[in-house]
């Protein structure tokens, strides 16, 4: 016999703050203290952010379908400047954005500008200090055809 679900009201949970600690709380994150402390434990991990982004890349090389490029690619992104790979991560937020774009209009997008992309990503990634300056030009010239993509997208939806 199931049982029966009871639902509790959320302002039935007590706080698990004080409202008086609030204002302590937030002076203590935005401190300088807080912040080196952040960045040290992010700086600790790089290596271990770097392996799971290389292992990131590696599923994004072998993804076929958007949607699987898109979950990939989107990890990404939020991983790899603390990984000590900024050029990837700008890659990867121009093809975030080149997603979201198109599924606002209700449209699957370019294999082509995908694969140019994964490409890009994938190299930036496993770069080298040379490349690893070219993944920033790269980044750029990659933002500049998915705005004239979807301008041109937009300007014939609208015609």
């Amino acid at each position: 016999m199931p049982k029966s679900v009871q639902i509790i009201p959320p302002d039935s949970y007590p706080p698990l703050l004080r409202k008086g600690d609030l204002a302590a709380i937030a002076r203590a994150l935005r401190s300088s203290e807080c912040a080196e402390r952040g960045a040290k434990a992010i700086a600790d991990q790089a290596d271990e952010l770097r392996k799971a982004v290389l292992e990131l890349v590696g599923a994004l090389e072998k993804a076929g379908e958007a949607p699987e490029i898109s979950y990939l690619v989107h990890e990404i992104r939020g991983l790899a400047e603390p990984a000590g790979l900024a050029g990837a991560g700008r890659i990867a937020e121009g093809l975030c954005r080149y997603f979201d774009e198109m599924e606002n209009l209700d449209l699957g997008p370019d294999p082509a500008v995908m694969t140019l992309h994964v490409n890009a990503i994938s190299r930036a990634a496993r770069h080298d200090d040379e490349a690893a300056r070219m993944s920033e030009q790269v980044a750029t010239e990659l933002a500049l055809l998915v705005n004239r993509k979807l301008t041109e997208i937009k300007t014939l939806l609208h015609c």
